[in-house]
């Protein structure tokens, strides 16, 4: 058995690491679909149900693998089968086209899809499942250059990288392909990530929307064109940031989900509201492990081991990552900051008591 990361000779000083810790080809894509595939051990409780849950390998999700992989769902009665997906749009199309009975994805995908006024299948939101920390997501500079960017206000006309993977697809026909489809404005923050750093940087720009073009891509790309200089800032993810930092000496320049974005929950599990009513008793055994998996990843020794050993990080990353928080109830009030931050970006238009109702409560009769 791998040994636990927490146990290493290691330094103990972290630093600040990501929300959506996504790995490349070279980090293991084919140990992610066999995780993705396994089964779990220790479960002694009949099997009452069979669940296929759509994921995208990461550490928002990381007590999902863990559940699977220390028998939990099991322990709890259930068959789960996690489908590893390549981004958070192509794990709600999964349960939009039925495909999956839950979805581990972003809150910007989840929201938008509920937002869309032609969604013929609502989402039921299960459980929250990752807010964000400090350091989790850094807008990124290279001073080396022959300008550097010391303040974001010296970004105004510049187009600022941003991950693909998170890109926001509100579009209700289920994906076949599992590709984000943007449906903001081109140029405009086209995810949840590049919504939290406009709201970051508008202190300092009036107008960020006008005055930033947002350019979803690769996080290596976008690590590429920040080292060549065809890109003058960044946002990254951990361990790209980190990765950046180490090899090519870039800074950050400020943190994405600090100020009015400090502790905003990130992702979360959902179902089709149909088929939460009519499979009660899987939701709560569902939400039985997962709390108890994401009470276990209070510790970091379980998530290191996790990360790892199932996830593909290497012991480096993974004894260098600290976390955010993986909550065991849901905060209607936080669900609410995260809405009005995409009603405000005008990514969703919603009447926000109404929408938070129909995402949070099943009605009476289906409970």
């Amino acid at each position: 058995m791998t040994p636990n990361p927490a146990g290493s000779s290691m330094p103990k000083q972290r630093r600040p690491a990501r929300t959506r810790l996504l790995l490349t080809a070279t980090a293991g894509v084919a140990l992610l679909l066999a995780a993705g595939c396994s089964g779990g051990s220790g479960g002694t409780s009949p099997v009452s149900g069979t669940i296929t849950i759509a994921a995208v390998p990461s550490v928002d999700d990381a007590p999902l693998w863990l559940a699977k992989d220390r028998g939990l769902f099991s322990a709890a009665g259930l068959n789960v089968q996690i489908n590893s997906v390549s981004s958070d749009a192509a794990a709600v199309a999964e349960v939009a086209n039925g495909q999956a009975q839950i979805a581990a994805s972003d809150y910007g995908n989840i929201l938008a899809y509920q937002a869309a006024p032609t969604t013929t299948r609502k989402l039921y939101l299960l459980a929250d499942g990752y807010d964000a920390g400090t350091g989790n997501v850094e807008i990124m500079v290279n001073p080396n250059v022959k300008h550097p960017i010391t303040s974001p206000s010296q970004l105004a006309g510049d187009t600022i990288g941003i991950p693909s993977q998170l890109t926001i697809d509100a579009n209700p026909a289920p994906a076949t392909d599992g590709s984000p489809t943007t449906t903001v404005p081109t140029g405009f923050p086209s995810s949840l990530d590049a919504v939290a750093a406009s709201e970051e940087i508008s202190d300092f720009l009036l107008n960020v929307s006008l005055a930033v073009t947002w350019q979803p891509m690769s996080e290596q790309q976008e690590m590429t064109e920040l080292g060549n200089g065809t890109l003058k800032a960044v946002v990254l993810t951990q361990p790209y940031a980190y990765e950046a930092e180490a090899k090519d000496g870039d800074i950050e320049l400020t943190d994405v989900f600090s100020g009015q974005t400090a502790n905003l929950p990130l992702s979360g599990y959902v179902a089709a509201d149909s088929w939460a009513e009519g499979n009660s008793q899987a939701v709560a055994d569902f939400r039985s492990a997962l709390d108890n998996a994401q009470a276990q990843a209070s510790m970091m020794g379980p998530v290191q081991q996790t990360l790892h050993s199932t996830l593909g990080i290497t012991l480096a990353y993974a004894d260098m990552t600290s976390l955010g928080t993986y909550p065991t109830t849901i905060s209607n009030a936080q669900i609410s900051r995260v809405a009005t931050l995409l009603q405000n970006a005008r990514v969703v238009t919603i009447d926000t008591p109404s929408f938070l109702s129909g995402l949070l409560n099943l009605p009476a009769s289906k409970s």
